[in-house]
């Protein structure tokens, strides 16, 4: 049994998601308002809360001590499937209902979601398959959702318009 990863069991490397998660919940309890009347927005919220806590989860799989490259490309694998699933409706829910705000246009060019989805797959069928390179695959996607959640979390704080 390849071991996928040997950290150990107490690593921080999910503080990062964490605090973005709060970046996000203080740009939209600050406009709210603006928010709640709004399905796109609403939805397009969620699919950035679903970005950052996707890479959270991605993290804890990966601090999992002693676990086979095969159980964590099998876990990885379900990750993307019911990550990439709930961020297709969350965007079809948002693109049904949309806007007048100037954001609109801004959140659903910037928000990764099927790159992220594709990328986090194809890193854990790598894994399935015992290609450690699947490890480095991953890299991608995490840089991805972090950079699409930060851009998209920013203009929730500062573009919403009245």
């Amino acid at each position: 049994m390849r071991i996928a990863w040997n950290r150990g069991a107490h690593s921080p490397r999910s503080l990062g998601p964490l605090s973005l998660i709060g970046l996000l919940f203080v740009a939209v309890s600050i406009r709210i308002d603006f928010i709640a009347r709004s399905q796109e927005l609403r939805n397009r919220a969620a699919q950035t809360l679903s970005l950052f806590g996707t890479v959270l989860l991605t993290a804890i799989l990966i601090a999992v001590p002693g676990q086979a490259t095969e159980a964590l490309g099998a876990e990885l694998t379900a990750l993307a499937v019911i990550a990439g699933g709930g961020l297709a409706v969350l965007d079809r829910r948002a693109k049904a209902d949309a806007s007048t705000q100037a954001i609109r246009k801004t959140l659903e060019l910037i928000t990764p979601t099927t790159i992220v989805s594709i990328l986090l797959l194809a890193s854990g069928v790598l894994l399935v398959f015992g290609v450690h390179g699947g490890l480095y695959v991953l890299i991608v996607p995490v840089l991805v959702t972090l950079t699409g959640g930060v851009t998209s979390a920013w203009p929730f704080l500062t573009k919403i318009t009245e």
